[in-house]
């Protein structure tokens, strides 16, 4: 693979669209099983920061929605900020509640 490829295929990785990557977008239905690595990816875009900093759990069912707990490593404190993303019972996606520093 020439190096045009090679950061072409980084840049589309980082963005979400390869692999099947999803955009991370209000509306966006996503599978039940896809739903805590797209969680993973919306909440590093929202938070600014490596989805490797990110921890997420598998989806539970809350008052009616789908919520995939999870935290932010916070490198300049000893405790992760936690927060929660949302999805509508059929995979629509919310959106995030809860963030870092709030």
């Amino acid at each position: 693979m020439t190096t045009y490829g090679k950061t072409l295929v980084l840049a589309l990785a980082i963005t979400g669209w390869a692999g099947g990557g999803i955009a991370q977008e209000a509306g966006t239905v996503v599978p039940e099983g896809e739903m805590t690595m797209f969680c993973q990816k919306a909440a590093a875009a929202r938070f600014e920061v490596q989805p490797d900093a990110i921890t997420t759990d598998p989806p539970v069912r809350r008052e009616g929605k789908l919520v995939v707990m999870g935290t932010v490593d916070d490198e300049g404190t000893d405790r992760d900020a936690g927060f929660d993303c949302r999805f509508e019972e059929d995979g629509a996606y919310i959106g995030i509640i809860g963030a870092p520093g709030d």
